[in-house]
């Protein structure tokens, strides 16, 4: 960011932040962002990402649910948004990954990665063709 001060970015985050929840009808009144990562000034092509805490886990649901709306709007059309997850399901999730690449090497075909109840499984992909 360009702003000096510690305040001024975190301001600038917060009212990037609520405008985005606002365009996509969500109320929130507490939101704290944290900049995650060094800041390196020679570094200005990439932003480090944003992590931000909500009240309630109810707000977060919402907000992940609905994040799909953003990608048709040109100013949010390249923010990602995700729940923080534990250096354990990250490493869950690159295992399952890596399993769905063994399977497809194998010759398996149709294959891909759904949640189930909140965790990633490598399912059969349904065929819709009739059959």
């Amino acid at each position: 960011m360009d702003s000096g001060s510690k305040t001024e970015q975190i301001s600038e985050d917060t009212s990037a932040i609520k405008e985005m929840f606002s365009t996509l009808n969500i109320k929130v009144d507490t939101i704290s962002p944290i900049r995650l990562g060094k800041y390196d000034p020679t570094s200005s092509a990439r932003r480090r990402p944003v992590r931000v805490r909500l009240p309630h886990t109810d707000a977060v649901a919402d907000v992940i649910r609905l994040s799909r709306k953003l990608k048709s709007i040109d100013k949010f059309k390249l923010v990602s948004l995700s729940r923080d997850r534990t250096p354990a399901q990250i490493g869950y999730y690159k295992r399952i990954k890596q399993q769905l690449t063994d399977r497809t090497l194998a010759g398996e075909t149709g294959l891909s990665i759904k949640y189930i109840h909140g965790v990633p499984k490598v399912v059969q992909a349904r065929n819709y063709s009739g059959n």
